[in-house]
C-alpha cells in the first residue's frame, strides 16, 4: 500500500508566497523563530512597515484560528515541501494583495466561514503588500547588479 504525501511541492512559489509560509511556520514555532522573522523582515522593509505587516498577518492569523473550519496545518520550520492549508493561504494572500478579488474569496472560502472572508482580505492585502514590494526590489536590485554600466 502506498501512501500519499501530505506535503506539496514548494518549488514553484514565488518570493512573496515564500515569505507568507515562512511567517506562518515562525508564528508556529514560537519566540526565537518570530524573533528571527521581525528581524529579517525590519531589516529588509524598515522597522515601521515590517510592524504594520506583522499586525496585519497577526489580525489575519487570528481571523483563520476563529473562523476556519477546521485546524490549519502548518508545518515545522525548514520542512521542504508545503501543506495544502499553507499553499491555499500564501495564494490567498497574494490573491489579496493583487486585487483579484474573487480569487480571494474563494480561495478563502474553503478556509474560513463567510463572516471572515471580508475582515480577512482585508488582513491579507495588508500583510501581503509590503512582501510583494520586498519581491519586487529584490528583482529590481538584481536586476541593476547584473546589468553592467555603460
Amino acid at each position: 500500500m502506498q501512501h500519499a504525501s501530505i506535503l506539496m511541492p514548494d518549488d514553484d512559489l514565488r518570493g512573496a508566497e515564500r515569505r507568507v509560509v515562512a511567517i506562518l511556520r515562525a508564528w508556529t514555532a514560537g519566540p526565537d523563530a518570530q524573533i528571527a522573522i521581525w528581524e529579517d523582515l525590519s531589516g529588509s522593509l524598515g522597522e515601521a512597515r515590517a510592524r504594520s505587516c506583522l499586525q496585519a498577518f497577526e489580525q489575519m492569523l487570528g481571523l483563520f484560528k476563529k473562523h476556519s473550519w477546521n485546524a490549519l496545518t502548518i508545518m515545522p520550520v525548514g520542512i521542504k515541501g508545503l501543506s495544502q492549508d499553507e499553499a491555499a493561504i500564501a495564494r490567498f494572500v497574494m490573491a489579496a494583495t493583487e486585487q483579484r478579488r474573487e480569487t480571494a474569496l474563494a480561495e478563502a472560502s474553503f478556509i474560513v466561514s463567510a463572516t471572515a472572508l471580508l475582515p480577512i482580505l482585508c488582513a491579507a492585502s495588508r500583510f501581503g503588500l509590503p512582501l510583494l514590494c520586498e519581491e519586487c526590489r529584490t528583482r529590481i536590485f538584481q536586476a541593476a547588479l547584473a546589468t553592467p554600466p555603460n
